[in-house]
């Protein structure tokens, strides 16, 4: 259908340290559920960017291991409407009880709607890579991109869990040259954990952390990553 999303852990920080009180779902909840149309057969390919990890939704009876270099397949067809929720159920790493799985179902006819409105968005934010953004827009956007994707290795003041993820407050890589910075959060880091999200963030929120983290923690390096600049990574890495 032509639709990606990015699905991250959604219990806040705050319950996880103990700061506030469990939520009825906690670290069985995400910000982008995987939506299913009711009544479909549905096939599942499967497969992991750094260690092995294993898809579980028990209600489906699916439970497929994720392995780099490997596609495995499932399915499913389900027919009653709802949340359903999973998590990996093989030991992956430090972060391993923070990977929850949550489909929602949904009628065909809402699934339809549902579908709609995620390709109106994938073309909104199309048009936002060619707008020309500020210093703040871009910061603020950063933020938000930062504690959604970044936080749980790199920590909320940037400094990080050494030395298995080092610190971003006064790094090398977020003061140094923009081009060095930018490289590693699009193409990530082989043999460590620093992910590539070139393909699991769009233009936009890549400038935007980048820009987002050479000005935080007392960086404030003034400069900033556009989403031009960012797509035309993009476009020379396909060629």
């Amino acid at each position: 259908q032509d639709v990606e999303f990015f699905s991250n852990l959604a219990t806040p920080a705050e319950q996880i340290h103990n700061k506030e009180a469990k939520g009825e779902h906690y670290l069985l909840e995400v910000d982008k559920p995987l939506v299913l149309p009711t009544g479909a057969k549905v096939r599942f390919l499967v497969t992991s960017a750094d260690v092995i990890h294993s898809w579980w939704v028990p209600a489906f009876a699916v439970k497929r291991d994720a392995i780099p270099g490997f596609v495995n397949e499932a399915w499913t067809r389900v027919d009653k409407p709802g949340i359903y929720r999973g998590q990996c159920a093989e030991l992956c790493g430090k972060d391993h009880g923070f990977m929850p799985i949550v489909v929602e179902v949904k009628e065909k006819a809402d699934y339809e709607t549902w579908l709609a409105e995620r390709k109106a968005e994938a073309a909104q934010l199309k048009e936002l890579t060619s707008k020309d953004w500020t210093l703040e827009e871009l910061k603020e956007r950063g933020d938000k991109v930062y504690h959604t994707a970044c936080v749980a290795c790199h920590q909320a003041e940037g400094q990080g869990l050494p030395p298995m993820f080092p610190a971003l407050k006064g790094s090398k890589i977020a003061t140094g040259p923009i081009k060095d910075h930018l490289s590693i959060v699009f193409h990530g880091k082989p043999g460590t954990a620093m992910a590539a999200f070139g393909k699991q963030l769009s233009e936009v929120d890549i400038a935007a952390v980048v820009t987002y983290e050479r000005n935080a923690w007392g960086n404030n390096k003034g400069d900033m990553v556009t989403p031009k600049e960012v797509l035309e990574l993009k476009q020379a890495e396909s060629k």
